[in-house]
Formats: structure tokens, sequence, C-alpha cells
């Protein structure tokens, strides 16, 4: 009895310290200073990069998907040219420091095109402008609307990674 008594008060004590430890884990935060300058230059929360990070290459700077899409934020090489071409964004997508700088722009461009629902942008980041503006979704949509599975759990996921960085990071990667 007094092992369990003395268990339970230990848990008790350490266990914020232990979670939080796990999360740190599970949720890295690499790239700070690059996530933040660029979230400054281009007006779009830090965290929200960083969710998106997370979500799209588990911070691996050299992912890959099976479509062609590179780096920390999975830039596929027409977004890449598009973000030159529109952002005067210039260098190799592939670098760790560009592909976040071209993102982010990227994120700040649909966050402009769909200012009501950040959701918006988050899908039309997953699927393109295209597709979001043929499923005619307006601001306040359920997420269920998303004819995608694939876009519907990324937005989730983004959103769910998001609030994660938020409680871990925040003042971090605000600069506080």
């Amino acid at each position: 009895m007094l092992f369990a008594v003395v268990l339970l008060i230990a848990l008790t004590v350490f266990w914020p310290r232990l979670y939080g430890a796990f999360e740190r884990a599970t949720h890295p935060l690499e790239y700070a200073p690059q996530i933040r300058a660029a979230s400054q230059k281009f007006g779009v929360d830090p965290t929200l990069v960083a969710g998106v990070i997370y979500t799209e290459s588990r911070f691996g700077h050299d992912s890959e998907s099976s479509k062609g899409a590179y780096g920390l934020m999975q830039l596929m090489p027409s977004t890449a040219r598009f973000v030159a071409e529109h952002g005067g964004i210039r260098g190799d997508y592939r670098d760790p420091g560009v592909n976040i700088e071209m993102g982010t722009w990227y994120l700040s461009y649909l966050e402009h095109r769909y200012p009501q629902d950040e959701r918006l942008a988050l899908a039309a980041y997953n699927s393109g402008e295209g597709k979001v503006a043929q499923w005619g979704l307006r601001p306040g949509f359920s997420l269920r609307q998303i004819p995608y599975a694939e876009t519907r759990d990324y937005v989730r996921n983004v959103l769910a990674a998001q609030k994660t960085y938020r409680r871990l990071y925040g003042p971090e990667l605000r600069g506080g």
C-alpha cells in the first residue's frame, strides 16, 4: 500500500515533466531561426509553419514524396517556380532555409487568397488552389465537406500539430 501511495505521489509530481519530454521528443523543433525569420517576413504564424513542416516531413530536410514534392515543406518543383516568379525568392528549393522561406511565402499567399478560413489555405497547400476552387467551400465549412480524405486528414493533422507547437515552443518561435 505504501508503495502505491509513493508511486502515485511520484507520478503526480513528475508526470508533467515526463509527458513534456515525451512531447518534445515526438514533436522536435529544428530550424527555429529560419522558421521565425520567414514567419516574421511574410506574416505567418510560426507555429503554423512548424505544424506544416511536422505534417509534411517530420522535419526531414531531404524528404521526397512519390509525387516529387521535396524538403521540409514538401514543395513541388512547379510551386517552387511559382514562388520564385511571384515571390522573388531565389535559390535551390531543396536547401532547407530556402525551402522554409518559399513554403512560408506560399502559405502567406494562400492565407491572403483565403483570408476568411485558414483551413481553406491549408487545403489548397495540400491539394492545390484549383481543387479548392472546384469544391466551392465557404468559410465555416465542415472538414467533412472536403471530398479527399487525404486533404481532410492533412488539414486536421496540421492544425493539431500547430496546437502542439504553440504549446511547446510558442514563445521560442515568436522570439520571446
